[in-house]
């Protein structure tokens, strides 16, 4: 499952992702697998200096962009996990088959940190053994390695990183719902530049390149490797109380096999911006665009508003409405911190691709964020505040992660419109998060292009929409139960008209802390499957299983 977010770097933690793709048939991430160790080896903020999100209203501040506080580390950890399921086949063709999956996921993560260089690596290996042969017995790696450079100080900065995870194949019209996985090895290079000229005028621009290689394919579909680029300039004044910016931006996905389609997004646009208080600006967009397919390309003109509010540190509004070459898109984002409750909202209606969405974070909306919110005050250094949450997400059970939408697989460009409402309550020794999701998808056909069916390209028609709650209390010190429920609809228009799948999924798990560096785990669950899709069973699935990880 992938969703658009910020990057966000953190040590994974070994058992969870063995416990996750145990339960690989799930085509939804499950509330409730947090296992993170207090006291672990949680990654600081990567360097200032991308795109910041929101207007102008605050300062700009210093014109260098600060390391995280001096660290180095080297932490080994294993895991290990046993899952008894009912029905090792769930979302497939096949008919229910029991059988007893047996995880071990040895990893290291690393840190080396110096005035300005940070390096860091997250490894780990799943071997999984299947007692009753319902798959092959597979070894199968997944991780991350980076580094963070400061080149120039307050000019020039560099990032590049190594990142491979499995997936799950989820197509519509869906031939599997997520037992078949193939594996994506990405690699990035972004140099950046990031200038304060003075504390009105900052200067940014970005050249983000990503290589996706596609391996371990077990789903049978011909699947493309492929490369991103987005290229990037914005000029900025901040509103005092009058401002303008200029921008322009080139994003680009080429699918190298399988007819080697290429999408290729270019804008050029101009704002003024002005400060009615000093709480609250808006202003006017223009510009021009260049959307091009490979086989056909349209230019349009660009026009629209944006509205930047902060009536307070807690609350924060941005907004941007704009005529499009297909329409009006949308870019709106909103959060509130009351003390120990932290809401926030994203709206956005904009083209996409499949390589572009693989850029953001895999496996949903991260909680680490919200929780990185509220406790902002509290601990300024940023290396500080994201142990604390790390520590509160063990302590009270949370999952790391909240349900969003899937990100299904499509080799053609797709119009997305998506909705997500989330929410985190923490009492003294219960929490409560929230995660509410809509996401309609379309196939982006320009005027002269192809239909689909003459490209030999699934449609990618459909909308999503659910519900992820997860409820989680402290038993002791050392314990904690943690229950979650998600509720997710796919329903499939145009040419998947009839297709759709209805997927409940019920967690119960309790966690130990035996050492701080060591967690048990039991657990239970529950899935049903209901589903008009052709070759897909409507199916359910009962598990238990057990873990214990350990960090070195």
């Amino acid at each position: 499952m992938q969703t658009s977010s910020r990057k966000v770097l953190f040590a994974l933690t070994p058992l969870a992702f063995c416990l996750l793709q145990a339960g690989s048939a799930c085509a939804q991430a499950i509330p409730g697998l947090n296992l993170a160790v207090p006291g672990g080896g949680a990654l600081p903020q990567q360097l200032e200096g991308g795109e910041t999100q929101g207007g102008l209203l605050t300062p700009l501040g210093t014109a260098s962009a600060p390391l995280p506080a001096r660290g180095n580390f080297v932490q080994p950890s294993v895991g290990m996990s046993v899952v008894q399921t009912s029905n090792v086949y769930f979302g497939s063709n096949n008919p229910a088959r029991s059988d007893t999956i047996v995880s071990v996921t040895p990893g290291i993560a690393f840190q080396t940190l110096g005035p300005d260089l940070r390096t860091f690596g997250n490894f780990a290996l799943n071997a999984q053994y299947y007692a009753r042969s319902s798959y092959s017995n597979t070894v199968l790696p997944s991780g991350t390695l980076g580094l963070n450079a400061r080149l120039v100080d307050q000019w020039l900065y560099f990032d590049a990183g190594i990142n491979s995870q499995q997936n799950a194949l989820l197509t519509i019209p869906a031939q599997s719902t997520g037992t078949a996985t193939y594996t994506t090895t990405q690699y990035s290079l972004s140099p950046y530049i990031d200038h304060r000229f003075n504390d009105d005028l900052r200067l940014r621009a970005r050249s983000e390149n990503v290589w996706t290689r596609i391996s371990g394919n077990q789903t049978g579909a011909a699947l493309s490797n492929g490369r991103y680029g987005k290229q990037s300039i914005r000029l900025d004044r901040r509103p005092t109380p009058l401002g303008w910016g200029l921008d322009a931006k080139q994003e680009e996905t080429v699918y190298t096999d399988s007819g080697s389609l290429a999408v290729r997004d270019e804008i050029a646009r101009a704002r003024v911006l002005y400060a009615f208080t000093p709480h609250f600006e808006g202003g006017l967009i223009g510009g021009y665009e260049h959307y091009s397919t490979g086989y056909a390309s349209l230019g349009h003109s660009i026009y629209g508003a944006q509205l930047n509010w902060r009536p307070n540190v807690f609350t924060r509004f941005d907004g941007v409405v704009e005529r499009r070459f297909f329409g009006t898109g949308w870019d709106i984002s909103a959060s509130q911190q009351i003390q120990r409750l932290s809401l926030r909202l994203n709206w956005n209606r904009a083209p996409s691709s499949y390589l572009a969405s693989l850029q953001t974070i895999p496996s949903g909306v991260s909680l680490s964020t919200l929780l990185g919110g509220m406790l902002a005050s509290q601990y300024p250094d940023p290396a500080a505040r994201a142990q604390a949450v790390q520590n509160l997400l063990a302590v009270t059970g949370l999952p790391a992660t909240l349900p969003n939408a899937v990100n299904y697989y499509t080799q053609s460009a797709t119009l997305q419109d998506t909705l997500t409402l989330t929410g985190v309550l923490l009492a003294q020794r219960n929490s409560y998060t929230v995660s509410v999701f809509h996401t309609k998808t379309q196939d982006l056909i320009l005027p002269g292009s192809p239909p689909l069916n003459n490209l030999l390209l699934a449609s990618a028609d459909y909308v999503q929409n659910g519900i992820g709650l997860s409820y989680g209390r402290r038993l002791t010190p050392v314990m904690s139960l943690n229950v979650g429920l998600l509720r997710a609809l796919s329903t499939g228009f145009g040419p998947n008209e009839g297709v759709s799948t209805r997927q409940t999924t019920f967690i119960v798990q309790l966690s130990r802390r035996l050492s701080p560096q060591t967690i048990l785990v039991l657990g239970a669950r529950r899935q049903l499957l209901d589903t008009a899709n052709s070759g897909i069973l409507s199916a359910n699935e009962s598990a238990v299983y057990a873990g214990v990880t350990h960090q070195f």
